[in-house]
């Protein structure tokens, strides 16, 4: 039997210092998942495609995508493949030529570090300086926005803003602006990074 992911990923969530809530995924989505990756569960990627449907974390700010989401943002970038974004439209994505996590900023619309590998990056999200990294991203209030939302979605989003159905969430607002501006905004970034 091929040694897994998952006991080690477990181990992160369990022993996390950020705030983080395993997010469901029923087994034959994560299955199709992990086949569509062409990764097995050795891979903290493959273990997350199985074993979750993504981690919302630091109270949802954040959210490493799993389970049916991966394949989904597989090939939204030529050069990169996306597995994680936050409330304030940033994305991570993993670089297809060398592997290293970057981050889509918000503010400048340059990819920057954390600049390491996906396994490392899944870690720095449960257990790194959230706050200290957002800083100048983050409003008065943020927290309760965000858990407001997280409580309306019953912290079930399939890539938000849609539901674990794919089905869009209706009057929901994430900081100051709607979920669907907000996807909006994210799919445009996506659109002037790819060229397209």
């Amino acid at each position: 039997m091929e040694p897994r992911a998952w006991p080690l990923v477990k181990r992160w969530i369990d022993e996390a210092t950020n705030a983080v809530t395993v997010l469901p995924v029923d087994e034959r989505a994560g299955r199709e998942a992990l086949a569509a990756l062409e990764v097995t569960e050795r891979s903290v990627l493959g273990a997350l495609a199985v074993h979750t449907g993504g981690l919302a974390i630091d109270h949802g700010w954040l959210r490493v995508h799993g389970g049916p989401t991966l394949p989904a943002w597989r090939d939204r970038l030529a050069d990169a493949f996306v597995v994680g974004h936050d409330v304030v439209a940033g994305f991570y994505a993993v670089g297809r030529d060398d592997g290293e996590v970057r981050y889509l900023a918000p503010d400048s619309l340059e990819w920057e570090g954390p600049e390491m590998g996906h396994s490392a990056g899944v870690h720095w999200t449960l257990t790194g300086d959230l706050e200290g990294y957002y800083g100048n991203l983050r409003w008065p209030g943020w927290e309760a926005e965000v858990a407001e939302l997280a409580a309306d979605e019953g912290i079930t989003l399939y890539p938000p803003p849609f539901t674990r159905e794919g089905q869009p969430v209706a009057n929901a607002t994430r900081g100051r602006a709607p979920v669907g501006e907000l996807w909006d905004v994210q799919q445009e970034w996506l659109r002037q990074v790819m060229g397209t």
